[in-house]
């Protein structure tokens, strides 16, 4: 049954799923003195991929840093030299084959993000093997993030309406508090300029996680 689901799933999400496997099966062998045992719930992961839930918007995570928010912990799953030059305010740097031994509680409620999707999926692949319970993803990972938060593209046409711009401003505040700007320009200037602006990390930002009661809840 398993099988034939699994079969039935378009060739992006099959990739998907190999690719998780893939990545845990690495990060065992990686290790050959670990120990620990893992219940992997194959059905699970296929219908996760299939119902395309468990991850979070990049405009979402942007203004829950905005407003303070700190019910989570944001996981960066790059390598230390990327991490340094540049990473999401508030992230902390946790490559995959820590995410184990790291100080992640099981009831965290824990977001992972990398360059893409792929690795991110690996690493909830692999905590939610180890019976973590609210594990999301950073929908598009960094890539979203600069395009979506750091550097947005304009959007509005020669003839914008008030919604048109009162979404332009509010995209364009959100970039420059991220150190960023909006990108402006003809379509073929866009075409042209395929590589973004080098980017440099923002001030760090300041914020205060709340003491109080955490509650129960998925991503």
């Amino acid at each position: 049954m398993l099988l034939k689901a699994y079969a039935e799933l378009p060739p992006r999400k099959r990739i998907g799923i190999i690719a998780i496997i893939l990545g845990i099966s690495a990060a065992v062998i990686g290790n050959p003195c670990n120990t620990t045992q893992t219940k992997v719930n194959i059905k699970e992961v296929a219908l996760k991929s299939e119902k395309d839930v468990d991850g979070i918007k990049v405009n979402e995570l942007a203004g829950w840093i905005i407003e303070g928010k700190m019910d989570y912990r944001l996981a960066d799953l790059r390598n230390e030299s990327s991490f340094s030059e540049y990473n999401i305010p508030s992230s902390e740097n946790i490559q995959i084959g820590s995410l184990t031994k790291s100080d992640l509680k099981r009831n965290d409620k824990i977001i992972l993000y990398s360059e893409n999707d792929i690795t991110a999926a690996q690493g909830w692949f692999i905590l939610k093997a180890a019976d973590y319970k609210s594990v999301c993803m950073l929908k598009g990972g960094l890539e979203a993030w600069k395009n979506e938060i750091v550097f947005p593209q304009c959007s509005c046409g020669d003839n914008p309406s008030e919604i048109q711009k009162q979404n332009h401003q509010k995209k364009e505040e959100v970039a420059k508090f991220f150190g960023g700007q909006m990108e402006t320009g003809s379509s073929s200037t866009k075409v042209a300029k395929k590589e973004l602006p080098k980017l440099k990390a923002p001030a760090k930002v300041n914020l205060k996680r709340t003491r109080s009661k955490k509650k129960r809840e998925g991503c």
